[in-house]
């Protein structure tokens, strides 16, 4: 792609934009960056309109990246890897994962080296709205809009070891989006109520401080006796810890992460630095995506330019030129239109493309009629002898395919051949179920659903170990084919792991 690009990092309360020209592929050259408070302008499209002030923003090709909690994201499993299968099945295996009909959502998804399937599904409003925003008032060419922590995930990636195991944490002031990512592929992303706003007013409460006094103590990152604040990080670490553990035991990441790269508002407070390198034994890589990628930034714009809240517009930029990776939710009605089409040439190249393929067909017809046919004929005696072969009784070939299938059913049918009896009554499922499940277990089942030999449950357990425990004692089922371990997750507000789990029948 050619010409300048633009990046849009669109947030809760902020869109940053970034606008990129040169080769980014060499790190490019950074012309303009602007933060523009969407409350504080009016609104969003006001917001919008506050960037379209500078013509630098207009009419060029840009890549928006939506806010992580528009995005709703979901585990599949699948018996196949092929894209095509996976397009057609995907929308029916998300329906009854995601609040909305099918018809309601635009899909994408990434596919992981260990086989799994990391879906991502957004209202069509909203990226409907988001598009005709931004062509009426930037007039801009929208090629790209992808999830802000996938592409910050993916701008780390490229220069990443083909092997690494990393997690990429996005801090923000209400909360924390975090990616996993392994063997060059994205294989979990997820959202956590930890930001830095919590660690300021910890501090001011512990301290009886003004939170603006409390900001450079964390920064500075050597605030002592601050108890409240330690256990927001603990905490947090803690959860951190338990999300990579749940994705090994599922299959999900096979090796623990041996990097960790950090950005937003949230990574310049130095305590917070010091308290996940200690957890984890690992240094935390601030990021800096400009520099990482060796971009030249234009005199007067280093000043607007904070790497720690404009990554994530950079990544957006070069989002643009990697259009094979990442999530991109610019397709089926809302894919992205063509530029510079004229009709003049379109109709003069398809008139040169008609005449070359009627001149070839007219060559084709004339010159391989009579080997077609005496292929045809070869064919017709080869089936003939075949059908003869298999089904010497009948009468009369008319139609060999039909017929063949026809004898080859009332065959199986009489030698006592099936499919496979998957019409199991539920009451015997729910009772195969609970004879399984030891009574010393603490385990609640809370939900059932079966159909099409599949069934669904869901519940609450103790710990990680108890969830596994169970897949253990139901894989001896001899009704079962596969279980496998769906969701799982902290119980609000209780020290208990809920979790789903899919059972297939044999």
């Amino acid at each position: 792609m050619q010409g300048n690009l633009l990046g849009l990092d669109i947030g809760a309360k902020t869109i940053k934009a970034v606008l990129l020209a040169g080769r980014p592929a060499a790190g490019g050259r950074l012309l303009a960056a602007e933060e523009v408070n969407i409350e504080e302008s009016g609104g969003f499209e006001q917001a919008l309109g506050k960037l379209a002030e500078n013509n630098a923003f207009k009419n060029i090709s840009c890549c928006i990246c939506l806010p992580f909690d528009d995005v709703m994201l979901r585990q599949v499993t699948l018996p196949f890897r092929d894209d095509s299968k996976i397009k057609k099945t995907l929308a029916f295996e998300m329906e009854p994962l995601i609040p909305l009909a099918k018809g309601e959502v635009v899909i994408d998804y990434l596919k992981s080296e260990a086989g799994n399937i990391l879906a991502a599904a957004v209202p069509q409003k909203v990226i409907k709205n988001l598009i005709e925003a931004v062509e009426k008032t930037l007039q801009a060419d929208v090629a790209v809009i992808d999830v802000s922590t996938a592409a910050l995930a993916y701008a780390v990636m490229e220069k990443a070891p083909a092997d690494e195991s990393a997690m990429i944490l996005d801090i923000g002031a209400a909360g924390t989006r975090a990616c996993f990512y392994e063997n060059g592929a994205i294989v979990q992303m997820r959202s956590f109520a930890f930001g830095g706003d919590a660690l300021v007013a910890a501090l001011a409460r512990e301290k009886s401080i003004e939170k603006a006094e409390a900001l450079p103590i964390l920064i500075k990152g050597s605030p002592d006796n601050v108890g409240a604040v330690s256990g927001l990080c603990g905490k947090f670490c803690q959860e951190l810890k338990n999300t990579i553990e749940i994705m090994k035991i599922n299959g999900v990441m096979k090796k623990d992460i041996s990097r960790i790269a950090a950005t937003g508002g949230g990574s310049l407070f130095g305590f917070l630095i010091k308290e996940l390198e200690d957890y984890f034994s690992l240094s935390v890589e601030i990021m800096d995506l400009a520099r990482f990628n060796k971009t030249e930034i234009a005199p007067g714009v280093r000043e607007k330019y904070h790497p720690q809240f404009m990554n994530t517009a950079l990544a957006a930029a070069h989002r643009l030129v990697s259009r094979g990776r990442g999530f991109n939710f610019r397709h089926g009605e809302f894919a992205a239109k063509g530029t510079g089409f004229s009709v003049k040439g379109q109709l003069h190249r398809a008139a040169i493309v008609a005449a070359v393929i009627i001149f070839l067909g007219l060559a084709n017809l004339i010159g391989s009629y009579a080997l077609q046919s005496h292929q045809a004929n070869t064919i017709k005696k080869k089936i003939a002898l075949i059908f003869k072969k298999n089904y010497p009784e009948a009468q009369a070939m008319v139609d060999p395919i039909s017929q063949l299938k026809t004898k080859l059913a009332e065959e199986r049918k009489a030698l006592g051949f099936s499919e496979g009896a998957k019409e199991i009554a539920v009451a015997d499922i729910l009772k195969e179920i609970s004879a399984l499940i030891p009574a010393a277990m603490d385990v609640l089942i809370s939900d059932f659903s079966y159909e099409n030999g599949i069934a669904l449950i869901s519940g609450r357990a103790q710990n990680m170990d108890v969830v596994s425990a169970v897949k253990n004692e139901l894989t001896k089922s001899a009704f079962f084919k596969d279980v496998v371990i769906g969701s799982t997750s902290l119980a609000k507000g209780e020290d208990k792991v809920e979790f789903s789990m899919r059972i297939e029948l044999k």
